[in-house]
């Protein structure tokens, strides 16, 4: 059979043991496809005569130092949230009324319910600027109801309201990991905070803590099959991005599942990344309490991994991507 290239490239040093070791298991199923694992901001180059061969790139990230001479590339790359939110729904998820906030604005009370969440379009890793109102008291909020250095008044990509997901007293979501559209990990987490009530004093609600991000939360293993189905939907309606954290809520009502959004660019892959995301839910799923905190690093990617196998998983993917895509 004809040789075939495959180029992985990572985002830094921290991930190279990870994509080694799904190489290895790439080799192990198909010893046709040579493959290459490259740091995203190394100067090193594929040689010129690896690329006579059909190549497919995959890359974590939008931007990397390899020039690509041949092949098809995968690529993850920011998509603002309305757009994210569109290319679900026309995946056949279901995602919660979403419009880009203008102050005065009149929101479709059947679309909108009575009340709604307000947030940046940017990404946020924190939780700022993101507010529980009523819809009408929403309608009627002017740039004087925020003080100077709130985010809505700063965020270059402006904010976004949203239909309110209640979830429970407790705001709870589940996370799912996607490679190449198949689900490698799925969390659920849940703020240890309390919401209040929905019929709160308006300034209660706006000073609620209900994003994700937040509070203190607490997060473990729940697979929960129509989540995995959800996310699978997902992957396949970002299958140019390869790497997806999959964001959903539950409607504690109906049982609903809402898709929140889907982190396109790429900086989830929390198995070795030593980013905040990735080190907390590490610690947590590692029960660092318990083991410490260098432990809990090794144990909460251990378990991250064993959950599904994801390094198998990873590795048929690739497999399969290379036979379809590589030229």
């Amino acid at each position: 059979m004809t040789r075939k290239n495959l180029i992985i490239i990572h985002r830094g040093k921290e991930y190279e043991t990870d994509f080694l070791e799904i190489a290895a298991k790439v080799f192990a199923l198909d010893e046709n496809i040579t493959t290459f694992c490259l740091d995203c901001r190394a100067r090193q180059q594929i040689p010129e005569p690896e690329w006579r061969y059909p190549t497919l790139v995959v890359s974590l990230n939008s931007v990397y130092n390899l020039q690509v001479k041949r092949g098809h590339v995968l690529k993850n790359h920011a998509i603002d949230k309305l757009e994210q939110a569109r290319r679900a729904q026309a995946g056949g998820a279901t995602a919660p009324p979403l419009a880009r906030f203008v102050f005065g604005m009149n929101l479709d009370p059947i679309a909108f319910g009575t009340h709604v969440i307000l947030k940046p379009m940017s990404i946020n890793s924190s939780g700022d600027g993101v507010h529980l109102f009523r819809r009408a008291r929403a309608e009627m909020l002017r740039p004087g109801d925020f003080p100077p250095h709130h985010p809505i008044h700063h965020d270059p990509d402006g904010y976004l309201v949203q239909r309110f997901i209640d979830t429970g007293i407790h705001p709870g979501w589940n996370r799912v990991l996607t490679f190449l559209g198949e689900p490698i990990y799925e969390t659920y987490g849940q703020l240890l905070t309390e919401r209040p009530p929905l019929d709160a004093p308006d300034d209660v609600l706006a000073n609620a803590i209900v994003a994700i991000q937040g509070s203190v939360r607490q997060r473990n293993w729940r697979v929960q099959e129509d989540v995995l189905a959800e996310a699978r939907k997902i992957g396949a309606a970002f299958h140019d991005a390869p790497l997806l954290a999959v964001d959903f809520m539950r409607d504690q009502k109906t049982g609903r599942l809402y898709f929140l959004e889907c982190n396109p660019g790429g900086n989830t892959w929390h198995f070795s990344s030593d980013q905040g995301g990735g080190i907390n839910l590490r610690m947590e799923l590692g029960q660092a309490h318990i083991h410490g905190e260098a432990r809990a690093h090794v144990l909460g990617r251990k378990r991250m991994i064993e959950q599904f196998g994801a390094w198998d998983i990873c590795a048929r993917a690739l497999v399969r991507k290379v036979h379809e895509l590589a030229c």
